[in-house]
């Protein structure tokens, strides 16, 4: 079984911080480098990606995420 793909860790604490959108998840607005951002990144335990809008696909590499915020 495959790990789902994490948040950088730098951002575990600013995440966990959140108030979350349900038990242990937390909705938020990811910013890449170069500024493309994506919307409703669903985040659960501050670090795993469950899910991105209702894709279980993961469609940018979490390594370039510079900023994250709460949706």
């Amino acid at each position: 079984m495959d790990e789902p793909p994490k948040l950088p860790s730098q951002f575990e604490n600013q995440v966990l911080a959140m108030a979350e959108d349900s038990y242990g998840v937390v909705r938020l607005i990811v910013t890449l480098e170069g500024g493309k951002e994506f919307r409703d990144v669903y985040v659960a335990w501050g670090r795993e990606i469950v899910k991105v809008g209702d894709s279980t696909k993961l469609l940018f590499d979490p390594s370039k995420i510079v900023k994250v915020r709460q949706l």
